[in-house]
């Protein structure tokens, strides 16, 4: 099963908090990605977890950040991690409540947690999900080829 954003939450490495979006943790995150742009859009594929400090966003402006939720909801972004301790202390309230109001994961990343971090704990879990697929498959070739020789056709 590929990475959630709950067992992203739950990776004991990563404090990572949750301020939006909670029934929404079952959703599976395809790739993290870190972008200061204020539209990353158009580099998105969907089902990304995109990371931000906030360096080009006004965070504190209620319509600039329903604005910037939107356009992550109809990208398919799959939820948006804020770190604290960078431009801002903690996460804007303006932030939090577009993220409520359009139902975007938000999770809180402590200055203590780097991207790379949580981008590497999302690698290994696509990575460990693909092997899982390739070892089950070569267990399902081995059991086929030992009824063949067994039984025959």
């Amino acid at each position: 099963m590929p990475p959630t954003l709950a067992s992203l939450v739950q990776h004991s490495a990563l404090h990572l908090r949750v301020r939006a979006g909670e029934d929404r943790l079952r959703t599976p995150v395809r790739w993290a990605h870190a972008s200061e742009l204020a539209d990353p859009v158009p580099y998105m594929e969907g089902g990304e977890l995109l990371l931000v400090t906030a360096t080009t966003l006004d965070a504190e402006d209620p319509a600039a950040m329903t604005a910037y939720v939107r356009r992550l909801v109809g990208a398919g972004v799959a939820g948006l991690g804020f770190a604290v301790g960078v431009n801002y202390d903690s996460v804007p309230e303006a932030l939090i409540a577009a993220a409520r109001a359009e139902g975007l994961p938000l999770l809180e990343v402590p200055r203590r947690t780097p991207f790379l971090a949580i981008s590497k704990a999302v690698s290994a879990a696509i990575a460990a999900d693909q092997y899982r697929a390739v070892t089950e498959g070569f267990e399902a070739q081995r059991e086929l080829t030992r009824a063949a020789l067994a039984d025959g056709p």
